[in-house]
């Protein structure tokens, strides 16, 4: 079995950077590059019938699958967030026999700015030129409007090359996203609510372009008003992505607040409910003192609990 070594062209130092706040520069000579081994993973790249090439990220459980297969998470962003999810879900899987399969999808691309190009196309639907250019850091020229078409990748070409490598649970499936990859989330419960059983949306950016998943939710749940969605959801944020605290940088606190992080995501997870969709379950959870990028640990976490929930 191929093990994933995880170099400095996978973005494990980016993700601890982000996490934890950059570090002081302590020598003048570059550190030397050491390449980590994460055990029972493995990678591939698979080109889509688009002729876009995506890097799969696999961790495989200890235990070997039963008859009905192992439950498996599918995770966007896979560059920067495998590590955590896939740490989270091996942790969380201690006393299963069977254990969790964790697929995380990213790109082979080793420069960051190229995954961020990447993602603004595959994970949020389409904005306008003006929409982009008012965001922080620059989002002019980039193309958006993918994300149908990445979720057809995953249900009809990813999904079966992994069932064909895998033993998988097809009862048993979650999509875990964070950030543009919790809008992805979104959007695929509201669109294709049977594709997974478990959704988990950690911190999604319903603020994109004016909040036009909103229409997506509307559209959702007329539709369910007539046919039940056997699918239980998860939206969690950080209380500093909406109130940070007061030492925060001035321009991040005026970023966020018409963003409303975690009102948006709270609203939606009580008009979902309210909603009693036959078979829908919903449920929030704020994480105190976490900000949009410490804030996946704990998603992580309790997102992977509530995916191995074996009582539901």
């Amino acid at each position: 079995m191929p093990v994933l070594s995880l170099s400095r062209a996978f973005a494990l130092t980016a993700t601890l950077a982000g996490l934890l706040g950059a570090w002081p520069a302590i020598a003048e000579e570059p550190l030397p590059t050491v390449a980590v081994s994460l055990p029972r993973t493995e990678q591939f790249d698979v080109t889509s019938r688009k002729d876009l090439t995506y890097r799969i990220f696999v961790s495989l459980p200890n235990g070997k699958p039963k008859e009905a297969g192992a439950p498996v998470v599918y995770l966007t962003d896979a560059n920067a967030d495998f590590p955590v999810v896939a740490a989270a879900a091996r942790r969380l899987s201690q006393g299963d026999p069977v254990g969790a399969i964790v697929v995380g999808i990213g790109y082979p691309e080793a420069d960051p700015r190229i995954h961020q190009d990447r993602r603004y196309y595959d994970l949020v639907g389409p904005a306008s030129e003006e929409f982009l250019k008012t965001l922080p850091g620059g989002g002019a020229g980039r193309k958006t409007g993918g994300n149908d078409q990445f979720l057809a990748f995953i249900e009809e070409e990813l999904k079966p090359r992994i069932e064909s490598r895998y033993q998988i649970d097809r009862t048993r499936q979650t999509l875990f996203g964070h950030s543009f990859g919790g809008l992805f989330t979104l959007h695929a419960l509201f669109t294709r609510p049977e594709a997974f059983q478990n959704y988990v949306a950690s911190s999604p950016s319903i603020w994109w372009f004016h909040e036009a998943i909103l229409d997506e939710e509307r559209s959702f749940l007329e539709r369910q008003r007539k046919q039940p969605a056997p699918a239980r959801l998860m939206i969690t944020g950080g209380a500093w992505e909406e109130t940070p605290p007061p030492n925060a940088d001035p321009a991040r606190i005026a970023m966020l607040k018409p963003r409303k992080m975690v009102s948006n995501a709270r609203a939606m997870t009580e008009r979902l409910s309210s909603a009693q969709v036959e078979g829908l379950s919903v449920l929030f959870r704020e994480f105190p003192e976490e900000d949009h990028g410490s804030v996946l640990l704990p998603a992580a976490s309790r997102g992977m609990r509530f995916a191995l929930d074996r009582s539901k």
